[in-house]
């Protein structure tokens, strides 16, 4: 009798144990298949984002592409401009306001670095202003007197 009743005790242990097992189970299932689905949304999720970001980088190129073809037309518009306008200009052959003072700033006894600072440009160009202003003069009284 004592062994029938530690046959049931075994047997109710290893039910126990089976059934415990058992739950174990079905909730290790339970959470795989949760785990399974948040790995699927993550996958549809990672794939329209790539989607988006392969959009975005294709955007952002034709931008780039764009911003350079802007960028040299400004840059052929800036470099053509003087030339329309001295072409345009009736007075395409007169020098630009700055320099057109060299001749009475150097009259009025101003230095070549005085000259130089008044106009923001080096001494050094200053100095060849003064004297091509000195040889402009010279001609233009030669051909007047002439």
């Amino acid at each position: 009798m004592a062994q029938a009743h530690l046959s049931f005790f075994l047997l109710g242990i290893l039910a126990m144990l089976c059934g415990a097992l058992l739950l174990v189970v079905v909730f290790a299932k339970k959470e795989s298949r949760l785990l399974a689905r948040q790995l699927t949304e993550t996958t549809v999720s990672l794939e329209m984002t790539r989607k988006q970001l392969g959009e975005i980088q294709a955007r952002q190129a034709e931008i780039k592409v764009f911003q350079n073809n802007l960028q040299a037309a400004e840059l052929t518009t800036k470099l053509q401009k003087p030339r329309l306008d001295a072409q345009r200009s009736p007075t395409a052959n007169t020098p630009p306001g700055k320099y057109s003072n060299i001749q009475s700033l150097a009259g009025q006894g101003k230095t070549v670095e005085e000259i130089a600072a008044i106009l923001g440009v080096s001494s050094h160009e200053a100095q060849q202003l003064v004297n091509l202003s000195r040889i402009a003069q010279a001609n233009f009284t030669g051909k007047v007197a002439g």
